[in-house]
């Protein structure tokens, strides 16, 4: 019996699937404006997640979790001025 229709051609794409040690990797061609903009989002979350956790502490471990309040909300401000370089809002 043959077919109406032939088959579809091979697929020329590029995407490898990534060695099976490699858990997590970013999406290839994924724009510059998405990947800052995630991590801008990922940096606000754990800046809302390290400021409860101080919330819950006294003494040195509050300073801790603040002292990485303060690195998370620095990482903040240099994503965010990367993607307002790269990506302007109008």
């Amino acid at each position: 019996m043959k077919k109406a229709t032939p088959n579809p051609p091979p697929s020329s794409s590029t995407n490898i699937d990534p060695p099976p040690e490699i858990i997590f990797t970013v999406r290839a061609g994924l724009s510059t404006e998405a990947a800052l903009s995630n991590a801008s989002e990922m940096l606000e979350s754990a800046t809302v997640c390290a400021y409860d956790c101080a919330e819950h502490l006294d003494g040195q471990h509050r300073k801790q979790v603040l002292a990485v309040v303060q690195m998370i909300e620095i990482a903040q401000l240099l994503v965010d001025d990367a993607l307002n370089r790269e990506c302007p809002v109008a």
